[in-house]
């Protein structure tokens, strides 16, 4: 819980830190002072073909701030009261203002002024080459004559991007002061993107984790939108690019950047694990980025309008998503290391902040400058909650390996402690089969055969000799003492020394052809079918007959043949072996218990198999219990 609240107050405080960055720095280059105009008015021309002379005779809207009208095919004519003394006359050029006009990305801009001989002043927008203005920089600077009475300009604004647009009328040394701080401003923006990218880049060519090449990918679009945006493009742009390039450049920026953003906000969504319904909703917004490029070949206002309105429904969309998100149900590991609240509360400020540029750009509401700029502020914020939230990520992994390396030297040493037990185990077990075996074959063999009980009690020695002979296999197959030397057998020859080994040789029926060749090791061999017949045997109704049979059939995936060899019986006073537990070590049936034996039989066999690289099965049929041993390898029969 404690930690769950310094994640919460780390985030929170770095939120609170990320929206001061971002937003202060662009609130200072928005806090102008008053300056030429002193009326503004807007007329809508639906059809583009009035002349400057038609709009004067108009009744306008009068508007203040920010002009946003959206989208659209309509020219806006806007008229602005200028008033020579609103404020102090320029010492460099006192008979002279400059209209500042942005965003830079608006197409077509006329100016006409009644001091001008022809009416029109100038004409400048992105169509428009940066280098023909008269005043280049990073925003639309057109010259007007200062005058000396308040009077009425009329600018014309024709533009397939959003039609926002800001206007300033300056003399040349506040305009100056606005550019120095706008530039520095912008620059330390630029810097911070740039930073983002690359340390994005860095930290995913080490890791590779897709969520930061999402992240890399997003802040470099942001970065090449931002010099578009901003007008760093056009400032440097070189004589012998057209204008076009820098137009179609500055769109498809625009494009990429909402779309590469989708990119990351859906990778961050997944690892909070969303319905899978919320999921392909998200897809879908993903899949409208080939859309939009398709558009904007012939329909490019389609297009950008597309673009803004998917700025203003995906943000709901994530927050709908973080709420409907099942990972913080989860427990323990599987948990995100981001608590719900503060994801909730990033995507709750992403809305309110996303929503004042999507609004103004579709022409909604109106608003002032900072609407320009909110897609900077979005790439600033989550830059910086992306750093928060890796370098919380990076905390949370190395506490994790330090508990795996914990957990790690715990099990050597107690992997060690086992070791050291069962090898003191074996050495006890290989003494006791030593000391038990020797005086056991003294016993046997000084055994009166005459003697009354002498059959029970050889039966009884034979018992113990093979519990120890299977205890001391048993540790053998544990340490991988025994493995298999291949090599071309005789398994006729194998089954028959089996069968002449086993207590009751005369009890076994034989289907055997006269040779079987097959690879296989032959001491193996013959102690899995000695285990199986010595089973059939002790577990056999009485007087019933054990039944081995010896054939070739085909392999099941192959062309290939393998050697079958099936042992069954009829079920005796032990019953019917569970088909589930048959193989398991020191598994025996309760009604088995009544005879001597040690559960490690067909556990052996089972995995002498996997040793010789073939198989067996249980198989009983409605009357017999019945195994199935299959070989592998070049089988050869007569």
């Amino acid at each position: 819980m404690n930690t769950r609240r310094s994640v919460f107050f780390i985030f929170s405080r770095g939120w609170l830190l990320a929206w001061l960055l971002a937003w202060l720095p662009l609130c200072a280059v928005a806090a102008e002072g008053k300056d030429h105009i002193t009326q503004r008015a807007w007329l809508e021309d639906a059809t583009g073909q009035l002349s400057w002379p038609a709009v004067q005779q108009s009744t306008p809207l009068p508007y203040t701030g920010m002009l946003s009208k959206g989208f659209g095919p309509s020219v806006i004519w806007l008229r602005l009261r200028i008033d020579p003394q609103a404020s102090q006359v320029s010492v460099k050029e006192p008979d002279r203002l400059v209209l500042r006009i942005r965003p830079v990305y608006l197409d077509d801009i006329q100016v006409f002024d009644p001091l001008a001989t022809q009416g029109l002043v100038g004409k400048t927008g992105d169509i428009q080459h940066p280098r023909e203005d008269e005043f280049e920089g990073m925003d639309f600077l057109l010259p007007i004559a200062r005058g000396e009475q308040p009077r009425d300009i009329w600018l014309r604004l024709a533009s397939t991007s959003t039609r926002q647009i800001d206007v300033q009328a300056l003399n040349v040394e506040a305009l100056d002061q606005r550019i120095r701080v706008q530039q520095l401003l912008f620059a330390v923006y630029i810097g911070l993107i740039l930073i983002f990218a690359v340390w994005a880049l860095v930290y995913w060519l080490f890791s590779r984790e897709s969520l930061i090449g999402a992240f890399c990918l997003a802040q470099t679009t942001a970065l090449f939108y931002a010099l578009g945006s901003l007008g760093y493009l056009r400032a440097f742009w070189p004589m012998a690019w057209p204008a076009a390039w820098l137009d179609m450049g500055t769109t498809i920026f625009s494009i990429s950047a909402v779309s590469t953003a989708m990119l990351f906000h859906f990778m961050l969504l997944r690892e909070f694990d969303p319905p899978r319904w919320t999921v392909r909703v998200l897809i879908l917004m993903l899949a409208l980025f080939p859309l939009k490029l398709a558009l904007l070949t012939q329909w490019p206002t389609a297009a950008l309008r597309l673009n803004m309105s998917e700025v203003l429904i995906s943000p709901f969309f994530f927050v709908l998503s973080v709420l409907l998100s099942r990972g913080w149900s989860k427990t323990g590991s599987q948990q995100p290391p981001l608590t719900k609240p503060v994801v909730l509360a990033f995507y709750v400020l992403l809305v309110a902040n996303l929503c004042v540029a999507a609004l103004a750009g579709l022409g909604l509401v109106s608003s002032g400058e900072i609407a320009l700029h909110i897609v900077q502020v979005h790439g600033l914020v989550t830059g910086f909650l992306v750093l928060l939230m890796l370098q919380y990520r990076a905390h949370v992994m190395n506490q994790q390996r330090r508990e795996i390396s914990l957990a790690l030297e715990r099990s050597q040493v107690q992997a060690q402690q086992e070791r050291n037990i069962r090898e003191e185990q074996e050495k006890l077990l290989a003494m006791l089969a030593h000391e038990l075996k020797t005086p056991l074959a003294t016993m046997h063999m000084r055994l009166d055969s005459t003697a009354s009980g002498s059959q029970e009690i050889r039966k009884a020695i034979r018992d113990m000799d093979n519990v120890i002979e299977r205890c001391l296999q048993t540790a053998q197959l544990g340490d991988r003492q025994l493995t298999a030397h291949l090599a071309p057998t005789d398994v006729v020859g194998i089954v028959r020394d089996a069968v002449s080994y086993c207590k009751q040789p005369a009890q076994i029926h034989m289907d055997l052809p006269q040779q079987s060749l097959a690879n296989t090791d032959k001491q193996l061999l013959f102690i899995v079918l000695s285990n199986l017949l010595e089973n059939a045997c002790k577990y056999a109704a009485t007087d019933t007959p054990i039944r081995v049979r010896l054939q070739s059939v085909s392999a099941p995936a192959s062309s290939q043949s393998v050697l079958q060899i099936e042992v069954s019986n009829s079920p005796g006073i032990a019953g019917w072996p569970e088909a589930d537990k048959v193989f398991e070590k020191y598994y025996r049936s309760p009604h088995a218990r009544r005879q001597a034996g040690t559960g490690l039989g067909l556990f052996l066999v089972r995995n002498l198999m996997h040793i010789l690289g073939g198989r067996i099965d249980y198989a009983p049929n409605d009357s017999a219990i019945c195994f199935v041993v299959q070989l592998p390898g070049s089988v050869q029969s007569p």
